[in-house]
């Protein structure tokens, strides 16, 4: 006994024997701290064990079986869905498939066990893939069917829900209205041609039938005027004279209007001038033309259009815009051609007129809008009380629109 005595008091030394005696004195400040850091511990010890961590847990099960169900729900929602739906994993492993899926894509001979070997239009980095909750949609041909594809991602399950949606006969009908433009503007192009064809027919009859016999009535007159010097009502013949003057240039005028000889023998540029002079002089309204870019002619058909264009605007601006100021401007280069008319007036509104059903104002505006589509170009109009109107034509340089055989303006 005395030796364990002795060997405690070499191990713990006197002073902290005292030091222990001291501190386990319940009278000492110490003892009681002690006892309540211990008690603290305890009571934290206990709300862990029997509160916070069961807590815990039960959130972590409600939340399992949240997504479960949620999972399931998923899955029954595909099951009922008549289109095809596929679910994968991170890895693109098909975990599992409806039954329109199962149809479409497992029988015959399309059968795969990844979705990156179906569709490698999906990020192949799967991993990336379902880090974030996203959405990407695109078309695909499968089984010559299109469908239309949108995939899913659902990080929380860690899987990927892809949808398919047969579009095929959507397709077809899309086919179908291209087929039927494509038929209409052939069309629109063949009147086009027809009408051209009819005002030069109709142009050639005034010109060599009703004007050339209005022109012979006209010296016929002249010479029984000389032949008759006792003619008792000059006035009366004079005034014949004059209106059968007026009537052979109107028959001119309408000639000129329907097939303009200017636009055959120089071209759309010095055609485009002399209808800006023109229309100033009978109207009042200051006009200038401009041409900008290469001196090259056109084809006979592209002219005629780009004429026909300017024709019906510039009538518009007579009729309609209440314009002092008008310009008409080509730009004419390798790669394209582009008109451009202007005008100060009051402007219009251009998606009300073209969009009224039985509107015959706009009517002069869609056909202008047909002409440009014959040729793959651009149509656009810029209208608005303050800054009046401007009509812009752009058409690309194709070879068989510029000018090749100088017979055809024969």
């Amino acid at each position: 006994m005395k030796t364990v005595k002795n060997i405690l008091a070499i191990i713990w030394p006197v002073d902290f024997q005292n030091l222990i005696k001291a501190i386990s004195n319940p009278e000492n400040p110490i003892y009681i701290s002690i006892l309540v850091v211990l008690l603290l511990f305890g009571i934290i010890f206990a709300l862990f064990k029997y509160l916070i961590n069961p807590t815990a847990e039960k959130f972590r099960e409600e939340k399992a079986n949240l997504e479960l169900q949620s999972a399931k729900l998923m899955a029954l929602f595909a099951e009922l869905d008549p289109d095809p739906v596929i679910r994968a994993d991170k890895e693109g492993n098909i975990i599992e498939t409806n039954i329109a899926a199962q149809m479409v894509f497992e029988s015959g001979n399309l059968k795969v066990r990844n979705i990156f070997q179906l569709l490698p239009e999906i990020n192949s980095n799967s991993k990336t893939l379902i880090s974030l909750k996203q959405s990407k949609v695109f078309t695909k041909k499968i089984n010559n069917r299109f469908y239309s594809i949108l995939v899913r991602t659902e990080p929380s399950l860690g899987i990927v829900q892809i949808y398919f949606r047969d579009i095929t006969e959507l397709k077809d009908y899309e086919a179908k209205l291209v087929e039927s433009e494509k038929k209409l503007r052939e069309l629109s192009d063949h009147l086009q041609d027809l009408l051209e064809d009819e005002r030069k027919r109709i142009a050639q009859g005034l010109h060599d039938g009703i004007g050339q016999s209005l022109s012979l009535l006209r010296i016929n007159f002249l010479k029984l005027y000389e032949q008759q010097k006792n003619i008792t009502n000059i006035e009366k013949y004079h005034s014949f004279i004059d209106t059968l003057d007026s009537t052979i240039l109107e028959l001119k005028e309408i000639s000129y209007s329907l097939k303009p000889k200017m636009l055959e023998e120089m071209g759309i540029g010095i055609a485009l001038k002399d209808l800006a002079n023109k229309i100033s002089a009978e109207s009042g309204i200051v006009g200038q033309s401009n041409i900008v870019g290469d001196e090259i002619r056109l084809s006979n058909k592209l002219e005629i259009c780009l004429y026909r264009i300017a024709q019906e605007a510039t009538n518009n601006i007579i009729k309609h815009s209440r314009a002092t100021n008008f310009s008409i401007e080509i730009l004419v280069s390798t790669k394209k051609v582009r008109l451009m008319i202007t005008d100060n007036g009051i402007g219009f509104n251009y998606e009300r007129i073209t969009a009224l059903p039985g509107n015959t104002k706009g009517m002069g505006l869609v056909n202008m809008k047909e002409r440009v589509k014959n040729f793959n170009g651009q149509f656009k109009v810029e209208s608005s009380p303050e800054k009046g109107t401007m009509i812009v034509t752009e058409i690309p340089l194709k070879k068989e629109n510029v000018w090749q055989n100088q017979d055809q303006y024969a």
